[in-house]
């Protein structure tokens, strides 16, 4: 009965937890279909309706609103995107909340943080006006944010553990990227493996932002549509020496994304050296990103349009190369500003752009093996997000799922290797660790994975001192003042432990002069001992000490026999402990 009992229990528990999954699910992809509305409501009649700016939509995403043919107003669209980064910036201001997207996340997750239920609501609307205005952003940072605080929101309300409230974070990060983005599985991925430097992952949170994920993207496809975010024509590896250019392009891919984190991270330094209010520095930004946008409108906004023309267009390669270099300078103004936008699509853009720009002309020279430059594009965009953000993983599996271009995975894989290796030395977001050892989170957990692999008899000393326990007060002090030990081991008729005897101690009666010659060892030492086995862990030594002041451990041959083969110091399992994170 008591086995039915617990597996009752945990049957009940595993369904609570589906549960709590799939509400963070609904809600998020709630949160993406509010944004996603209020971005294109803003853009419509902003940009188009007021300032003319051109939009152009991937095929299998139409806009909400009427467009209207109206020319481009260079003046109006400046006035536009300065007031919004102004607004925007405002907004944050006024509830104090001046961190946003993805690296937010991943700084309160190390940090054993959670984000404040607020900045769903906040960053809808600061994160709305600012993209719906011109900023050369995307709207994948501020949704994961939005699924990020609803997973605070729900772990406060089921009065969960921490630890279970940072994986309804890191669900939630999951659930507003796989919604607004329509890539569940990519996302899922990429929320557990973005929170680090190098290749490991928060495998813990794997199923729940799965769950999370697909729930998000399954409310969100319900009333915009199933389909691709965009039409690509089939494309294909069958040529071995196309990976010659392919190596090309990952050159080409991990270069440019060294440059563009560290233009991102100046323009960052820039605008926090400027002791002004934050939405005076969103304006400023949105001012010079608006006069990119005069001079060349495809730098400016979130241009997911620029992505299917990468995929269908290369014959307009060079224009196309020309807007992803100038859109790494308008990507790290929007968002180094401090303005709430997020930089996963720009990244994915700035990838396709170069990676179309880079194929053809590789193939103009008929020199090296291109297939089709389009191809380029695909795998270009997979091999930039992975250089910058560190998801050599979800950024595959991620680019597949957009596209449907599952042909491309074995090129995808060469060129996204080859751009994370040559660029381990940078990554874009401040707040990630290098690995699962590094993070706050995790450091308790490797520290008695340490403990538990670590044998007494590793540590522990050989040499020590015994006296019998008739051996009078007086001879063991002659045996301190003579040796540098500040403890004795005392051992009874058979050789067995009976107690130990500490200078500590000794010292409380030191002026007993009178005693020095009728007590014995017996009648000083301490036996309520706490002894260990050669064999046992550290751990399993800490535990048996717990909070006692116990600084020296004798180690027994085994506890029947009591035969005393070692002593292990404390001060020793500390400096272990301390060498060993350190090293790790």
């Amino acid at each position: 009965m008591k086995d039915i009992a617990s597996l009752s229990f945990l049957q009940n528990n595993i369904a609570r937890k589906w549960l709590i999954y799939v509400l963070l699910g609904i809600f998020s992809g709630l949160g993406a279909i509010f944004l996603f509305v209020m971005i294109n409501f803003f853009s419509v009649y902003l940009l188009n309706h007021i300032a003319g700016f051109p939009f152009k939509f991937p095929t299998n995403e139409k806009s909400l609103f009427t467009l209207k043919n109206e020319p481009f107003k260079p003046l109006f669209f400046l006035v536009i995107i300065t007031a919004g980064g102004f607004l925007s910036g405002l907004i944050l201001y006024i509830f104090n909340d001046k961190e946003s997207g993805v690296n937010k996340i991943i700084k309160y997750f190390h940090h054993k943080s959670t984000i404040r239920p607020k900045s769903a609501i906040v960053k809808l609307f600061a994160s709305s006006i600012a993209l719906g205005s011109g900023f050369a952003g995307g709207r994948e940072g501020p949704a994961a944010e939005i699924g990020a605080s609803i997973g605070s929101f729900l772990g406060n309300v089921f009065n969960l553990s921490n630890k279970e409230k940072r994986m309804l974070m890191v669900s939630g990060l999951a659930a507003g990227i796989g919604a607004i983005f329509r890539a569940p599985m990519g996302a899922a991925i990429f929320a557990t493996e973005v929170l680090y430097k190098e290749a490991d992952f928060e495998y813990e949170a794997l199923m729940a932002s799965a769950i999370s994920s697909i729930t998000a993207y399954s409310v969100f496809s319900s009333l915009f549509g199933w389909q691709h975010m965009f039409s690509v024509s089939p494309m294909y590896f069958y040529n071995p020496l196309e990976l010659v250019s392919y190596t090309i392009l990952a050159i080409a891919i991990a270069i440019s994304s060294i440059l563009f984190i560290q233009l991102f991270k100046h323009v960052k330094t820039l605008a926090s050296m400027i002791d002004y209010p934050i939405y005076l520095k969103t304006a400023v930004g949105g001012f010079v990103v608006g006069l990119f946008g005069i001079f060349l409108p495809a730098s400016a906004g979130m241009g997911y349009g620029l992505l299917e023309a990468a995929f269908t267009d290369p014959k307009n390669y060079f224009f196309l190369l020309i807007v992803g270099i100038l859109r790494m300078f308008t990507t790290s103004i929007s968002a180094g500003s401090k303005t709430p936008v997020g930089l996963f699509a720009p990244l994915l853009i700035i990838g396709a752009l170069l990676g179309v720009g880079i194929g053809s002309l590789l193939k103009q020279s008929d020199i090296f093996v291109v297939i089709n430059p389009s191809s380029f594009a695909v795998v270009g965009m997979a091999a930039f997000l992975a250089a910058c953000e560190k998801t050599p993983i979800s950024s595959i599996v991620l680019t597949a799922e957009i596209t449907g271009g599952y042909e491309l995975i074995v090129p995808a894989l060469w060129v996204v290797a080859i751009a994370f290796l040559l660029t381990s030395e940078v990554n874009l977001e401040e707040a990630q660790v290098n690995t699962r050892v590094d993070s706050l989170v995790h450091a308790d957990e490797y520290k008695i994975n340490l403990l538990e692999h670590i044998k007494v008899e590793e540590l522990m000393e050989t040499k020590f001192l015994t006296v019998s326990k008739d051996k009078t007060l007086k001879e063991i002090y002659d045996i301190f003042a003579n040796q540098k030990y500040n403890e004795i081991l005392v051992l009874d008729e058979n050789n067995k432990l009976y107690g130990i005897v500490t200078l500590h101690v000794l010292k409380t009666i030191l002026n007993e002069n009178l005693l020095n010659n009728f007590l014995i060892a017996a009648d000083v030492a301490n036996t309520d001992l706490v002894v260990v086995l050669p064999q046992e862990s550290l751990y399993t030594l800490l535990n048996k000490i717990g909070f006692r002041e116990i600084n020296t451990i004798p180690v027994v041959k085994s506890l029947e026999s009591m035969e005393v083969i070692g002593i292990i110091r404390r001060k020793a399992i500390l400096n272990k402990i301390a060498q060993g994170s350190s090293n790790v």
